[in-house]
């Protein structure tokens, strides 16, 4: 097959005739084209005839300029802009891509203002064009879901009605005459059931890994099954610092990766991604968000979310695995309730094409919560909450105190470069630390400003804001919480023994 792909990119020399003529093709003078044009008068059948015969010569010039005269008896004559290159959009024709991508910047400007939005052919409220986009269907109470989620829901409830039983422990429903393999602890893999051990195998693959629900998340992950459900327990226990955080619980449970080894970790983001992430920042730390993970349905169905390891085999990385589990965790609770339907359903509609950096712009940039805060309470939840596992006998801010120790290994970004959360993988060392530091102003909001009035006011103003207001409105609350935060810098230091 590779010595005729290359016989077509580089085709033999065939023997070449002793007295070969090249073709040319005659150009008419324009008073000949001219002439032509006027003999034809306004029959415009035969002024098409005309040039489809100059096209045929590939005289396109000449065909041009019939095509144009054509235009001039009959505006609308569709051969006629087709033969000129005019685009047809709103049922008005443009002379150039220019003219129509103007065309279009001004009409989504003053339909904005109307709150409208183009989905195909039709002007529809700007709230619900992401979701057409995807195809996606409303209830009779305004609510948006995705098809092939109502049709699990479907399968489940029919399910339910034939007496199957659900396990959590790796999200099946099995049907009663099952029920002796699941007494015997069988798992169901594919089409067979097998014992744990050859389960573990079964599921260390990405793209089939265990499914275990937990209270507040979906744990997926390639671990053995121990591991697993040391992960699904260690995420349920962050979810109240988050809703402490941000006021707002996601309306379904969040799923998030939690993959069995560096080496796998390196595979899911790596050249050939299975987890993809568009900025290529998954090297700054043992977890990662990715932001343009896509399952291969059709449409495509969006299922970005935290991703991190926990690999047990190894010493050294075994106790950072439930750090960096709670910090991808984190990531899929903020998504959760602060999506990004827009650029996502535009990526869809493009058919998942086109560059990742243009992808990650957008995404980005639709976001309420800013992305200091978003990173700052997955760090939170990584190394500086309340030890949720923490005995009467031992110390229950030890994960904090370990962070602040991390902290003082080096020097502190101002709090306005924080707050700008510019990453940069030239420096890797440093945008790592904003992860840390981002972490310890959410530290100091929920932990370190005790009676701290005015700060605690503007954190449930944002809370409010991002529950119930526009995007405009939890911006703006963000940024006045960030103006009291700056008010402290040195408050936040001293929090920290820095």
């Amino acid at each position: 097959m590779i010595s005729l792909l290359l016989s077509c990119l580089f085709p033999v020399p065939c023997p070449v005739p002793a007295r070969a003529e090249a073709f040319v093709f005659q150009t008419p003078d324009a008073a000949e084209v001219d002439a032509k044009i006027s003999a034809a008068g306004k029959d415009v059948a035969r002024l098409l005839e005309l040039a489809s015969s100059f096209t045929t010569a590939g005289q396109d010039a000449a065909a041009k300029k019939v095509f144009k005269k054509v235009l001039e008896i009959d505006a609308a004559n569709e051969t006629a802009h087709k033969g000129l290159n005019h685009q047809l959009y709103d049922k008005k024709w443009f002379e150039s891509f220019a003219e129509l991508a103007k065309y279009k910047r001004e009409e989504a400007s003053k339909m904005k203002g109307k709150g409208l939005a183009r989905v195909k052919d039709e002007w529809v409220p700007e709230a619900d064009a992401p979701f057409l986009r995807m195809g996606w269907q409303k209830n009779d109470k305004g609510v948006w879901s995705d098809p092939i989620e109502l049709a699990e829901q479907k399968q489940i409830t029919e399910w339910k009605a034939a007496g199957y039983q659900y396990r959590a422990d790796d999200n099946t429903w099995i049907a009663p005459a099952d029920f002796e393999k699941w007494r015997a602890l069988l798992c169901k893999c594919g089409n067979e059931w097998l014992d744990t051990a050859k389960a573990n195998e079964y599921h260390a693959n990405i793209v089939q890994p265990w499914e275990l629900m937990g209270e507040h998340f979906m744990a997926w992950s390639t671990t053995e099954w121990p591991t697993a459900d040391l992960a699904r327990k260690q995420a349920d226990k962050i979810y109240p610092e988050l809703v402490r955080i941000f006021g707002v619980e996601p309306t379904k449970k969040p799923h998030f990766y939690v993959l069995n080894s560096l080496a796998q970790y390196n595979q899911a983001a790596g050249s050939q991604p299975i987890l993809i992430e568009s900025e290529g920042i998954s090297s700054l730390h043992g977890a990662y968000f990715a932001d343009a993970f896509f399952a291969g349905n059709a449409p495509p169905q969006y299922l970005g979310c935290g991703v991190s390891y926990w690999d047990r085999k190894d010493p050294k990385l075994d106790n950072w695995g439930p750090y960096w589990l709670r910090w991808a965790a984190a990531q899929s609770f903020v998504e959760a309730i602060d999506p990004s339907w827009n650029a996502i359903s535009d990526w869809i509609e493009a058919g998942g094409r086109g560059d990742l950096a243009a992808y990650a712009g957008p995404f980005w940039g639709e976001k309420k919560i800013p992305r200091w805060l978003r990173y700052g309470a997955a760090s939170y939840v990584e190394r500086y909450l309340k030890d949720p596992a923490a005995t009467a006998s031992s110390d229950p801010w030890a994960l904090r105190s370990f962070a602040f120790a991390e902290l003082k290994k080096g020097s502190l970004h101002k709090l306005e470069d924080v707050f700008a959360f510019k990453l940069d993988l030239k420096d890797i060392e440093g945008s790592a630390r904003l992860y840390e530091e981002a972490g310890l102003v959410v530290s100091y909001l929920l932990d370190g400003a005790a009676g701290e009035k005015d700060l605690t006011a503007k954190h449930e103003a944002f809370k409010t804001a991002l529950k119930s207001g526009t995007k405009a409105e939890a911006i703006a609350a963000a940024d006045a919480l960030q103006k009291s935060l700056a008010k402290h810098e040195r408050d936040i230091k001293k929090f920290a023994g820095l």
